[in-house]
């Protein structure tokens, strides 16, 4: 028996003579009554009676910070999603991680991040309970979750091949060798029919279909994708593209944020780098979120709901996230916040929606509009221009439709320089003209005698919105009249300190168009790198 104090004597004998009146039926309360004076617990007996199985601490920072010899502190980068914040992960003296949290130094995970000339245990020390919250560091629910997939017995760690019909969810472990040999060799894989491997389609110098050469060479019929780049994705991409020859190598951003990527892109006019932008949250007093919903989704979505709270604090801010389910990032915020339904995929209807209403009710940034060049822009004091005010050839002609009119199209020593019509009615140089006029249609003969209809860029905006009534855009997307023009009057009645920004919410079959309409809107107010507006990435890290 085990030997008990005279003071658990009493406490036992207390709670056993109390539970003898409910009969025998109690016995297990009775128990598991016992085992918790006991032991400070009913159930398994914790590693201690107060603080149960919680991890023994990883320092003592009583009068400096002496790091726990049996552990150690990585700082390292998380993979749960593609913000790639910055976190730091505990491992015992066995070589496990035991607890994941945020990386201080990182400027994903925490909004003041620590400069990286301070020491390790200074930096520490900033986030104990005594310094207060604002240094603290901090990883979200899914990255705190990495240990279940670290250590989960369903990962996989061998080559799976479906061997029942699709959707089954039949599946086998093979070999790495059969693996080799079946990608390589091909042959009646699945039960379903021959399929050719990579020794077959390797045929750089034959044609997919000789009648359709733009097609390009067998070899094209090889598609290599990845999930996430964790140090593979360099050498699949020399394989597929160097190495066997295929032009099909599908990264994580083909099938998650191109779409957005790519219509921002072509809204900034760079579709190489696909620029895109985020809110001065400092600053901003409206943002409109579509397709992306801080605190929940988005890129970085963590950071980004540390500053949506910290922007929820002030009085003059207001934002509405639109999207299909209702987001966290409204639940707790009615005040300052609303969730607006939408069909799914359905934002460039609503997006043109309220470029209607802005055009019907002249609630865009004509001065800024105006500027037609970076010679203009500079002598305006602006941060940016577009190209609102540059003629297109309308006509559906071939090798014309949809051309900026440019100098040579007039005279035939011309620069390849767009035209606009200034203030006094004159075609001009969009180069050296200070203001342009923003809505055009008219006749123009080129150099070699054609004679075309022109129109701004805006103009020919201003006729896409329009061709669909309000009541026909609030049919498409689900979002009432009402509320297509409140958001656009409210959109439009903070100046230029508002801002819409999209993300992940784009993919869909028509996500680049949803893209470019969501963006437009931005360039409508001309918020382009301006305090409370939007601001285009710094760059990458090059050191």
């Amino acid at each position: 028996m085990a030997n008990l104090t005279r003071r658990q004597w009493l406490k036992v004998g207390l709670a056993v003579g109390g539970m003898v009146t409910f009969g025998l039926s109690y016995r297990d309360v009775a128990k598991r009554a016992i085992d918790g004076l006991l032991n400070g617990t009913s159930g398994k007996v914790t590693r201690d009676r107060i603080f149960g199985n919680a991890l023994i601490p990883e320092a003592q920072a009583q009068t400096h910070w002496q790091q726990n010899p049996q552990q150690t502190i990585a700082m390292t980068q998380c993979f749960g999603c593609w913000t790639q914040c910055g976190i730091r992960a505990r491992v015992n003296a066995d070589g496990k991680v035991i607890r994941i949290a945020g990386n201080p130094y990182h400027p994903l995970s925490q909004e003041h991040p620590i400069d990286s000339s301070v020491p390790f245990s200074e930096a520490m020390e900033q986030l104990a309970g005594e310094s207060g919250l604002d240094a603290r560091s901090t990883a979200c629910a899914r990255g705190a979750t990495l240990l279940e997939s670290l250590y989960s017995p369903l990962r996989l760690l061998e080559p799976m091949k479906r061997v029942g019909k699709r959707g089954e969810g039949k599946w086998q472990r093979i070999s790495f060798e059969q693996l080799i040999e079946e990608v390589v060799e091909g042959g009646d894989l699945f039960g379903e029919g021959h399929v050719d491997g990579l020794r077959a389609i390797h045929a750089p110098d034959t044609p997919i279909d000789a009648k359709h050469p733009s097609f390009g060479p067998k070899t094209n019929q090889l598609l290599v994708t990845n999930t996430s780049d964790e140090g593979r994705d360099a050498f699949l991409r020399r394989f597929a593209l160097n190495s066997f020859g295929s032009k099909n190598f599908g990264a994580h951003g083909a099938y998650c944020g191109l779409a957005y990527r790519a219509g921002s892109g072509a809204l900034m006019g760079d579709l190489d780098k696909n620029p895109h932008v985020k809110p001065d949250w400092e600053n901003v007093e409206f943002a409109l979120f579509m397709g992306t919903s801080p605190a929940q989704s988005g890129n970085p979505f963590k950071r980004q709901a540390r500053q949506l709270a910290s922007a929820r604090l002030r009085e003059n801010f207001q934002y509405v996230v639109v999207a299909p389910a209702l987001p966290l990032s409204t639940v707790l915020a009615d005040p300052r916040g609303r969730w607006q339904p939408v069909m799914p995929g359905s934002d460039s209807a609503l997006a043109m929606g309220m470029i209607r209403w802005i055009m019907d009710n002249q609630r865009y940034n004509a001065d800024y509009l105006a500027i037609p060049g970076v010679q203009a822009m500079q002598q305006a004091g602006e941060q940016s221009w577009t190209n609102a005010t540059h003629l297109v050839i309308a006509d559906e002609l071939p090798t014309l439709a949809g051309q900026h009119l440019t100098l040579r199209h007039l005279t035939p020593d011309g620069e390849e320089t767009p035209v606009v019509l200034n203030t006094d009615g004159e075609l001009v140089d969009a180069s050296t003209c200070r203001q342009a006029r923003l809505f055009v249609t008219q006749y123009v003969t080129l150099a070699d005698g054609q004679r075309v209809t022109v129109k701004s860029g805006l103009q020919r905006l201003k006729e896409a919105a329009e061709k669909l009534s309000l009541a026909q855009y609030s049919e498409q997307c689900g979002v009432p009249e009402a509320q297509i023009i409140a958001l656009a009057e409210t959109f439009t009645g903070h100046g230029r300190k508002a801002a819409v920004i999209s993300h992940g919410g784009m993919m869909a079959g028509n996500g680049f168009y949803n893209a470019w309409s969501v963006m437009m809107l931005n360039a409508l107010i001309g918020n382009l790198s301006l305090s409370g507006g939007v601001f285009v990435g710094g760059g990458k890290f090059n050191g």
